[in-house]
């Protein structure tokens, strides 16, 4: 009878870990669509909260121990991410290097007029 009540209070608990993971993979799943819609607008800061917030979610999922087709599911959004998160910087630092190109490039014309008005 004791065996009975310690399966009996077993099953529901392993019932909840699973399904405790699967949200935890669930909202990483939502975050990495986030990202996929979102990472073209991204300032430095932006990039810089979403990717604190993925590697807090990343953690929180590989607390558990994960089945096979669960831990390459949890790399392949990794994998997605950190895309996300390249794209997004490359763009940002081109954005940088532009703005920073056009104002030289003013400063360029001003000296060669100067020059040419000696």
């Amino acid at each position: 009878m004791k065996r009975f009540s310690i399966l009996f209070l077993l099953i529901p608990m392993m019932v909840l870990f699973s399904s405790c993971k699967q949200g935890q993979i669930k909202k990483l799943e939502k975050f990495t669509t986030e990202v996929s819609e979102h990472y073209d607008g991204y300032s430095n800061s932006d990039l810089e909260k979403a990717q604190v917030k993925f590697e807090k979610l990343l953690a929180t999922v590989e607390k558990n121990e994960l089945t096979g087709d669960e831990q390459r599911h949890v790399n392949e959004l990794r994998g997605v991410c950190k895309g996300y998160f390249a794209q997004a910087k490359a763009r940002i630092l081109l954005d940088g290097f532009n703005a920073a190109v056009e104002e030289a490039g003013d400063e360029v014309k001003g000296a060669v007029k100067s020059l040419q008005n000696e």
